[in-house]
């Protein structure tokens, strides 16, 4: 036998289950009439459409990749976003890249631009969009594109590069780094401005 209390409560449920029920079928009617209405307007219910053929490539916002050459020196990727085929794809596409390679004697270099493509197996990536390089001890090159080898700590561009460090302004018609920028060498026809520390230069 129940009690007073139970029984109390066992009312106001099933009261409310009486007003909520019918409410709920209510709801679903309207939507069922409602729906056709916005699916005309689709773009009050839906985001921006996505192609079919991007349903399977991967996007990250905001990648870092970290990695070790064949010395244990490291070396670091960023990006704004990265867009993947798939999950298999050796190739992975960058927007504004940012790599960090430590040099031969410990110090840093940084390499940006505004495209970039990682051949991840290769450990090479193709820069373009404008192309700096930064080094520690105040060295900077400036290219269209560049093609990074990660694992040997080389970079190589064929288009006109210059370059400025502390010793003076040289330009040429593409450039080689070596050893992490331990050796950048000009290639084609290069010109350079040297700065003297005596009054003849």
């Amino acid at each position: 036998m129940l009690r007073p209390f139970a029984t109390a409560q066992s009312s106001r449920l099933v009261a409310a289950m009486k007003m909520l029920l019918p409410a709920i079928a209510l709801c679903l009617i309207a939507l069922v009439v409602v729906w056709p209405q916005l699916l005309q307007h689709g773009d009050i219910m839906r985001g921006p459409r996505i192609a079919s053929s991007d349903a399977d490539t991967l996007r990250v916002a905001n990648p870092r990749y970290v990695g070790v050459d064949e010395k244990d020196r490291p070396y670091e990727i960023i990006a704004d976003a990265a867009r993947q085929e798939s999950e298999s794809a050796d190739e992975v596409q960058l927007d504004n890249p940012q790599a960090d390679l430590m040099t031969e004697s410990g110090a840093w270099m940084t390499l940006t631009a505004s495209t970039g493509l990682w051949h991840k197996r290769e450990e090479l990536v193709d820069l373009g969009g404008g192309v700096a390089v930064f080094h520690e001890a105040g060295h900077q090159l400036a290219s269209e594109t560049a093609r990074i080898n990660l694992g040997e700590g080389t970079a190589m561009s064929e288009d006109p590069t210059t370059g400025q460090s502390p010793g003076g302004n040289v330009a040429g018609e593409g450039f080689r780094l070596y050893d992490r920028g331990a050796r950048i060498i000009f290639t084609g026809k290069a010109k350079a401005v040297l700065y003297g520390s005596g009054a003849g230069g």
